[in-house]
């Protein structure tokens, strides 16, 4: 693929001082300092511009025309989703099996289709479906009456319990688990009840699910991960919640129980979002935040408990000022004595 199709693809426009550069073929994206003359790399963060006057690149995806810049150039208003894109045509997953293994368990009941692919010692069910194009890799578990998706891929490991569903077009990586139950006890004189978890799992179309991800299955409605929704891995979503879409959650991130996002919510890594909240569209929940309250305008929070951007900034800068202000009142206050001292006499 040359530079000229490769922009057509994603979307950009073409900036060269020699046109006859835009035919170079390419195969494939690296960062600035290590790509070669058959690769293109990018620029998404203002302070790697100096690097790009010694690279080997064959072009650079950028946001806006750089004058100085004798690199051709694929001008893209976003040009971070531009090089995700144009990664996506040079990469892609290998799957070295094919077909339905006699080593994988496969209930008389469960409804595989036959354009599937199951590895050896999956175990498909009772019950289960496995639609057309889907990849269950070695190790997986799909539970009673589990539904996976057409071209949907279970990495190892993966487990989905009993009634959940994994949407069209997933990637769920190893060692996640859909559809475990979640945490409902109730307290007691004699000790803790278990609340039985009567509900379960349904992910959207085109969702991704990290490593040792867990989405718990809900106490009585089901959990719901909506279309195109990103999870990280070791992220945590509780019993019940909703979570909107096209949604990301970080790393170390976490949804306690019943919470409801709206779209496009972003859980940066280590924020939690407490029992029951409920948040609009647009909201984003900073890294290390605690969301104890709902909300109802979008926009960046950061702290504990969470407060919107601009206030917790200005919290931030008068925490940094206490010890000077403790110096100065332990100065007024040891003033004051003097002068009362004083006056008495």
């Amino acid at each position: 693929m040359n530079l000229k199709e490769l922009a057509s693809h994603i979307g950009a426009t073409t900036h060269a001082a020699n046109p006859g550069d835009l035919e170079r073929n390419v195969h494939g994206v690296q960062t600035i300092e290590n790509a070669g003359p058959e690769e293109i790399t990018f620029l998404t963060n203002p302070r790697f511009r100096k690097q790009l006057a010694g690279a080997k690149a064959a072009a650079v995806v950028v946001g806006q025309i750089l004058d100085d810049l004798s690199l051709p150039q694929l001008v893209h208003p976003n040009p971070y989703a531009a090089m995700a894109k144009a990664s996506s045509l040079f990469q892609s997953y290998r799957h070295a099996f094919q077909g339905q293994s006699p080593l994988a368990f496969i209930h008389p009941d469960a409804k595989v289709h036959p354009q599937a692919t199951i590895y050896p010692f999956a175990y498909i069910d009772q019950g289960a479906q496995i639609e057309a194009g889907a990849i269950i890799y070695p190790n997986c578990y799909i539970g009673i009456e589990a539904r996976i998706g057409a071209r949907s891929i279970l990495f190892p490991g993966v487990t989905v319990m009993t009634g959940c569903q994994v949407g069209l077009d997933n990637i769920v990586h190893p060692g996640a688990v859909i559809g475990g139950d979640g945490f409902g006890f109730a307290p007691t004189a004699e000790g803790i009840e278990k609340i039985p978890q009567i509900g379960a799992v349904r992910l959207g179309d085109d969702v991704e699910i990290g490593s040792n991800t867990t989405v718990d299955r809900g106490a009585f409605d089901d959990t719901t991960i909506g279309k195109g929704c990103k999870l990280d891995s070791h992220v945590h979503v509780g019993h019940g919640s909703q979570l909107g879409d096209y949604s990301m959650m970080c790393g170390l991130s976490g949804l306690a129980g019943s919470v409801k996002t709206g779209k496009r919510f972003v859980g940066a890594g280590f924020s939690g979002i407490a029992p029951g909240v409920e948040l609009p569209d647009g909201v984003t929940a900073g890294a290390m935040c605690g969301m104890l309250t709902s909300q109802t305008e979008p926009g960046l929070y950061h702290g504990m408990p969470a407060v919107p951007a601009n206030e917790w900034r200005r919290q931030a800068i008068a925490v940094s000022k206490l010890p000077e202000l403790l110096k100065t009142v332990r100065t007024l206050t040891a003033r004051l004595e003097a002068l009362e001292a004083a006056a008495k006499t």
